[in-house]
């Protein structure tokens, strides 16, 4: 690859200059730098462009539509942004394709009602409601909703489950490390590659766990995450179930799984992590200031595990981990403005790491309970 980012203006007109014989006057200002520095401008340009082209031919460098491109080598588009489906609550019953709205304000989302569904309530009536805004900001809200439309007899609704998350389009990091996945473990033929590319590629799903022979030969487990990396709703589940490995008469082939494979989709556990901290203020600040910033800043952090828990980290079989490690637990505290030092951390009471469990009978990933703080 040629490095074109020497080539800028000064240099350009450097090497000018250079052949041009020292008899003449090549100082800045005179006649023949002067001549010669709309050139150097234009050279750069091209120096410039050539570059990007060079970035753009290159899977690691390319961005965008280039990288999009791109993915055609490995069989592979961008996932489109997907919206969410929401459990809609009524007091009445609503016509299927009537339209809410979410009461916030500027970010407010319409919603429609697609499919009639159940829950416990019987005097309530329940149905699906998928948003009309792809993406991950239909998972957000909570609470009431309006209708677009009047629609008789009705006096409360309310959004509350998510059904299926909602998920971004996929940005080019995600894109490009699927592309290499692709083009380095080679998915064919039911092998975990092949099962991870399948179930990434379904609506709502963010992450998932493949392990093989969990319950003996030819049984597969695929424990799944959602687009928000929260254990997977039980619609979604079944939504993978039915992909891959459809019942009744599991092992058929009838799905992406190969004949004689038995897959079982299931969601991971949440284990919920209470932290406890002793912290030193800067002056004027006070616990009640740092308390939301504090907790954002460790939800962050979990976060980042949920979204390596499906990293396979052994390099000869299959392993995988989502670990909370208290000196990350600190690092989290102490970065927050206000906070000088943190001490006594302690997760679920104890002093000491948490180790969660990861195999093919139970599968857990962490999320933020109770922060107690004290000065």
């Amino acid at each position: 690859m040629i490095d074109l980012t020497q080539y800028t203006y000064r240099a350009l007109l450097q090497q000018m200059l250079a052949r041009v014989p020292d008899t003449y006057d090549k100082r800045d200002g005179s006649p023949i730098p002067t001549a010669l520095g709309p050139a150097a401008w234009i050279f750069e340009g091209f120096a410039l462009e050539l570059y990007k082209t060079q970035l753009s031919g290159r899977i690691q460098t390319a961005t965008g539509g280039d990288l999009d491109l791109l993915a055609v080598i490995g069989g592979l588009t961008r996932y489109p942004a997907s919206p969410a489906v929401r459990l809609g609550v009524f007091n009445a019953a609503v016509p299927i394709g009537s339209r809410f709205s979410t009461v916030n304000g500027a970010d407010s989302l319409n919603f429609t009602a697609t499919e009639a569904a159940s829950g416990p309530d019987e005097n309530s009536r329940y149905y699906r409601l998928t948003a009309e805004t792809p993406g991950s900001a239909g998972n957000e809200y909570v609470g009431p909703i309006l209708p677009i439309a009047a629609i008789p007899g009705l006096t409360s609704a309310q959004l509350t489950d998510i059904l299926v998350p909602g998920d971004d389009e996929e940005t080019d990091d995600a894109l490009r490390q699927r592309l290499i996945t692709a083009l380095t473990d080679r998915p064919f033929g039911g092998n975990i590659a092949s099962y991870r590319e399948e179930v990434l590629g379904i609506d709502g799903v963010g992450g998932v766990q493949v392990y093989p022979t969990w319950n003996g030969g030819g049984t597969v487990k695929l424990s799944v995450l959602g687009a928000d990396f929260l254990p997977a709703p039980a619609e979604l589940v079944q939504t993978v179930q039915n992909a891959v490995d459809p019942p009744p008469g599991q092992g058929q082939g009838l799905g992406m799984a190969p004949i004689g494979a038995s897959v079982t989709a299931a969601a991971p556990q949440s284990l919920t992590v209470n932290v406890g901290a002793s912290i030193t203020l800067a002056p004027g600040a006070t616990v009640s200031q740092v308390q939301q910033p504090i907790e954002d800043a460790i939800a962050a952090y979990l976060l980042s595990v949920r979204q390596g828990w499906d990293k396979n980290i052994s390099a000869s079989g299959v392993a995988y981990a989502a670990d909370v490690y208290i000196a990350r637990v600190t690092a989290a505290i102490v970065g927050v403005q206000g906070v000088v030092n943190a001490a006594g951390i302690t997760l679920n009471g104890g002093s000491a790491d948490l180790t969660l469990t990861q195999s093919g009978t139970m599968q857990q990933v962490p999320v933020l309970g109770a922060v107690t703080l004290s000065a």
